[in-house]
């Protein structure tokens, strides 16, 4: 029976129907694929040698097998190869999963092996999405060695299935900075478990942004440091040796670099401080001292420096908020939104201290500041029918237009209205977008034909904070490719979102990774769902709306709503 791991690889191949049918009664069901802890102990496996008298095929199982060593080593596959193969085998490179092993092709002296459902990573750790079936067919070639059979040619890359993969692996973000420097960009890579793993998570962040990625993020580490010198912990301090020079780094570029290095690795949890050197040279860096707590950077956080998670609504026009919990009362906010002003579809800002929606007949936006003497007043936008806003930390109110011709991007900075082309987007169906807090993610449902695409695009900005480009929209993978009718879609974490769909009477919920990764968590809810209000910080629930009730689907908690409520939001 295949995994849920192998259907959305299969729905980015778009090669195969969706899923099998959804019940509509039943508790609520949950998957998770997500890797566990990176410092939780695995079982040793220690690959056996070549069995004496093996054939080509064997020998080429026995390969794939011995990557599964544990901990994870490659001298047990080099033990199947030449010698002059086992010196020239390069698997850093790229990592191939894969759900299955299909049939063996063997025309002595070549074995191929086909990959049943496969993606792979690039030496980043970063997912690079499903493999061409060209590409997922592997060429063994094999020579007699002292009378047995080893193989003299393999491809570059270390070849694992998906169960090793999701047990071995840790899904984790390394940290970079959007343009302006004002945040830093969470960028999702898987890392190998164990005692490498700070190493990795220094390596992967020292190999700095891809070429994609030119204009959406930046690094302020020292360019001349590819790779770590070296990484060591010990009683919980990282000692981190970078190579080259500072240069001309300035003060907030050096306070950046300590923010970088803080977030990636607090994750691995037996990291408590850093200490910083660059060839074996103590830095100090402005605000951290010479060694500094993995805590530290919270002024950079992605999710914005405020910690409130708290719920906003519409009561009869009127702007209403309330913490969600203990029975907390509704209750009008301060200023002009205290008042009906005939408005839909409101948001608020993460710091909670401004909120704009959308008129009655959808064509403006009404704007102000949530504080006692604020006065609300129109953007500086005339629309034709448009979805609901959204706001980024840089105070960017982001829109999107359903006009005639198809989807129109913009946003408001002040008194300026900035449009910009989404390739992929723009000119589209669109009926539903996010933008993450960072102001570097764009993501939109796409109304389809026959099923619903949920694509995503990277936003490019100057080193002021200007964004005029975007990137090509990527199409995310999801289960249910070919039938999907996206219901809603919401944040669950800097880097993924939630998307539900209603099937028949039950509420279908999909976790989809904003990098395009397999992400198995999925679950139901037997209710008919009109909507999803989720946040990217972690602590806050994710709500189902269904009629006058918000409902938890993972812990169960029902939240009542008054019965003259809409427009349920989080602020950011």
């Amino acid at each position: 029976m295949r995994s849920a791991f192998a259907a959305i690889l299969t729905a980015v191949a778009l090669a195969v129907s969706a899923c099998s049918g959804v019940p509509d009664s039943g508790p609520v069901k949950r998957v998770d694929l997500a890797a566990p802890d990176a410092q939780e102990e695995v079982i040793p496996y220690n690959p056996g040698a070549p069995r004496v008298g093996a054939s080509p095929g064997e020998i080429v199982d026995g390969f794939l097998d011995a990557m599964k060593a544990t901990p994870m080593s490659t001298a047990y596959a080099r033990r199947y190869l030449t010698k002059g193969a086992a010196m020239q085998w390069a698997p850093a490179g790229r990592t191939l999963v894969y759900g299955e092993l299909g049939s063996h092709v063997s025309s002595s002296p070549r074995v191929s092996v086909e990959l049943e459902d496969a993606g792979w990573l690039d030496e980043r750790g970063v997912w690079r999405g499903a493999l061409a079936k060209s590409e997922a067919i592997l060429d063994f070639e094999l020579t007699r060695t002292e009378g047995e059979w080893r193989i003299s040619a393999a491809p570059n890359a270390l070849v694992v299935e998906e169960d090793w993969f999701l047990t071995h692996y840790a899904r984790s973000n390394i940290y970079y900075v959007e343009p302006a420097g004002r945040t830093l960009v969470p960028e999702p890579i898987f890392a190998p478990k164990g005692t490498s793993y700070a190493t990795t998570l220094v390596s992967s962040l020292l190999s700095g942004p891809g070429e994609e990625e030119q204009g959406v993020i930046r690094s302020a580490l020292p360019a001349a440091a590819k790779e770590p010198r070296s990484v060591d912990v010990r009683d919980g301090v990282a000692e981190v040796d970078l190579a080259g020079d500072l240069g001309d780094h300035s003060s907030e570029d050096l306070r950046l670099m300590g923010a970088q290095l803080a977030w990636t690795l607090r994750q691995d949890t037996s990291v408590e401080r850093i200490r910083l050197t660059i060839d074996g040279e103590p830095v100090m860096l402005p605000g951290y001292g010479e060694t500094f707590n993995v805590e530290n950077g919270g002024g950079y956080d992605p999710n914005g420096t405020s910690s409130r998670v708290d719920l906003y609504a519409l009561r009869g026009g009127a702007l209403v908020t309330s913490t969600g919990e203990n029975d907390d009362p509704w209750v009008p906010v301060l200023g002009g939104w205290a008042s009906s002003h005939g408005v839909t579809d409101v948001a608020v800002n993460a710091e909670g201290s401004k909120a704009a929606a959308i008129t009655a007949d959808r064509t403006g936006v009404l704007v102000g500041r949530l504080s006692s003497d604020a006065e609300l007043g129109p953007a500086p936008v005339t629309g034709t029918r448009l979805l609901r806003p959204t706001w980024d930390l840089a105070g960017r109110l982001w829109l999107v237009d359903k006009a005639p011709t198809g989807a129109r991007v913009m946003y408001v900075d002040g008194d300026r209205l900035v449009r910009v082309a989404v390739p992929g987007v723009t000119g589209e169906n669109v009926t539903r977008f996010l933008v993450s807090r960072d102001g570097t993610r764009f993501v939109a449902v796409i109304d389809g034909e026959s099923s619903d695409r949920i694509v995503v695009s990277r936003l490019q900005a100057t080193s002021k904070g200007e964004i005029t480009t975007a990137t090509s929209a990527v199409l995310l993978p999801h289960p249910d490719a070919e039938t999907m009718q996206v219901t809603d879609v919401a944040w669950t974490s800097p880097t993924t979102i939630v998307a539900v769909q209603q099937i028949s009477s039950t509420a279908l919920f999909q976790s989809v990774s904003l990098d395009g990764a397999p992400s198995g968590e999925r679950y139901t809810l037997s209710d008919r769902v009109t909507g999803v209000v989720g946040s990217p910080v972690l602590s806050a629930r994710l709500y189902a709306i269904s009629g006058w009730t918000l409902l938890d689907p993972l812990d169960r908690f029902d939240l009542a709503l008054p019965s003259d409520l809409s427009d349920v939001t989080y602020q950011g």
